[in-house]
Order: structure tokens, then sequence, then C-alpha cells
């Protein structure tokens, strides 16, 4: 075996991808070479500390192996080797067990690994990269082998929320059966509905590509862009998808005063104004004559509907949602429709 290819295979061995005959070879290597005890341990203050000795045990593995020309400050080759046995046992150990280790409330999960939530309250995931996947109870993530080199890539099983920590350069990639969810923004929530052939994406900050695996016969993919207080709902029969508005919109700019929604006789047009900045959405007013009807009333507290519905009885209007836009229709002040 020449340097190159000892130095590719305590790699890969150290990131976990060895076949089984590669790491056979690796441990008897280690036990010709540092007559440890497999059973040595041993104990970091933090992740941080574990971390810093794995590279240093690493830089001595190949100073020691003629790969560099640089050791580490280790110097007692029995000490050495023992550390190296003991840490390449924690490393695979944390491998094949980590997930299973971790306080059910906050578990990290490893790349070709599965993690699953079999308690009844939701269970907090930590991916390779830092990003975050709350699994509902009864859901189940597998994090691909090869996370984090070209994609970030995750098969979601059942119900989860995730926080994406941003990477413009390598996409974070969710399947759901045959629907991938593609992230362009932070965080997003995926739910197969109970009782229904139908899986629902719904977005919280940012936005996220939604489509279909499959392509038509055209070689298209059906597929939309969400942003917040949007949802896509995926039919898992007819391969179709639209947009919708979430059953419950939360305000995409929290910091706006509450003094912003109390009014007095004020255009319904400026009234709507705050609403579109608060949640992000549109709002459409299919008779202009609405814009210049006055609104008195405070508005605080409420969801956006029922602030709706409010503006509606005050000025003679209904308001309907379709897909993801909402309109205003009425006659015009006061007037019956």
């Amino acid at each position: 075996m020449t340097r190159g290819e000892f130095e590719r295979l305590a790699e890969r061995y150290r990131l976990g991808k060895c076949t089984q005959e590669e790491i056979a070879f690796v441990e008897e290597w280690m036990k010709v070479n540092g007559g440890a005890d497999e059973e040595d341990s041993l104990v970091f203050e933090s992740e941080t500390e574990a971390a810093r000795i794995e590279d240093e045990v690493w830089d001595s593995i190949r100073y020691e192996a003629g790969l560099s020309g640089k050791k580490s400050w280790w110097r007692s080759p029995e000490w050495l080797w023992g550390s190296v046995a003991a840490c390449l046992v924690l490393i695979i150990s944390c491998m094949f067990f980590f997930e299973y280790s971790l306080p059910a409330e906050s578990k990290s999960v490893l790349a070709g690994l599965e993690a699953s939530n079999t308690s009844v309250n939701r269970q907090r995931i930590a991916l390779p990269d830092s990003s975050i996947v709350i699994l509902a109870e009864g859901a189940s993530i597998i994090v691909s082998e090869g996370y984090g080199y070209q994609t970030r890539t995750v098969s979601l099983k059942g119900e989860a929320f995730f926080e994406i920590r941003p990477n413009p350069k390598i996409p974070f990639l969710v399947y759901s059966g045959d629907l991938v969810t593609e992230v362009l923004g932070t965080s997003f929530a995926i739910k197969p509905e109970a009782g229904k052939k139908t899986i629902e994406v719904s977005v919280t900050t940012g936005k996220v590509s939604v489509y279909s695996s499959e392509k038509d016969r055209n070689q298209r993919r059906r597929g939309v862009i969400i942003t917040p207080n949007q949802k896509a709902v995926y039919d898992t029969e007819s391969k179709t998808i639209r947009e919708d508005l979430v059953d419950d919109p939360k305000m995409v700019e929290p910091n706006i005063p509450t003094f912003d929604f109390s009014f007095d006789e004020t255009p319904v047009k400026t009234v709507l104004v705050a609403l579109r900045k608060s949640y992000g959405m549109e709002i459409v007013v299919s008779n202009p004559e609405l814009n210049d009807c006055t609104f008195t009333g405070n508005l605080n507290g409420f969801d956006l509907f029922k602030q709706l519905s409010y503006i509606c009885n005050t000025v003679g209007a209904q308001y309907e949602v379709r897909g993801t836009t909402i309109f205003l229709i009425g006659n015009g002040c006061g007037s019956s429709l």
C-alpha cells in the first residue's frame, strides 16, 4: 500500500466510509503498530475537546506512518497509541450508536444513519451541519452518506419541522416519498395528512421549492415555490401540487408596534398595506372603491382572518382565499353584496 492509498484509507475510516474489510485492516494495523487494548477509553469534557484531540491523534497517525513531517505534541508511544485506539473506538461507536446515547430531548445523527422518534414527545435532532430537525411522534429521518459534499440530502417518514443552516453552495433536500422539498430559506414543516394521501409543506421563514421527483412526458417536474404563511399540498395519488395559505398565518414582521393595528377613520387601503407588510402576503381588492372606505377599530390581538372579518363587516365586503392570495369583494362602503 502506497502512502497516498493509506492516507485515503485513514480518511475514509475517520469518516466512517470504509468497507468491513478495510475496517478490519485498519484495526489490525492498529493492534500491530500500537499494541493498545481495545477496551481503552477516553472521557472528554466537551465535544470541542473531543474534536481537538481527534485531530491531534490523526496527525500522530500520519506522522508514524511516514505521511507527515509534523508530529503531535504527544511524545509517549504507549500513551499515544492507547489514545489512538481509544479515540478510534470512540469514533466508531459514535457512528453506530451515538443517536441512542444522548438524552431523549436532544440527539445528533451522523451521515448514513437513521434517527427515529419512538416517544410521544417531539424529538430534536442535530444534523452534521448543525441544522435542526424536530421529529413528531413516530417520525424518522435518514441522513445520506454523502451529506455535506455536493448536497445535504435526507429522507423523511412522518412529520417534522426543519431549521436549516444556510449554505447556498450546498443545497438542502428532503425526500418524502416522491415529493422533494429544496430549501431556499431557513425553516419549514413537512406533514403527511392523517387519513389522507397528501403531504403538506408549510414555510415559517425564507422560502422553499416543492416539487415531484417524477417527470412528466415533457421531462418537466410539477413544482411550486412557497414563502412564509404559504403551504404546498401534494396529492400522492394524482401527483399534483396546489398552493394555499396556512390555516393560521403568523406575522413575518413581528417588530411592528401594536398601535399600527389600531385605526381611526383610516382608509381601507392603508389598513391593508399594514396587513400585507405584517403577514407577507398578497391581498387584492377587486373593487377599487373599497380602498377609499374608512375603518375604525382595534385589530390587535386577533389573527389575520378575524382581522379581515372585522374590516369586511365594516365596509360591506367579504373576503375569500384563492390559493395563496386573499381577495376582498364588495360594492363599496357599507353597500350590501
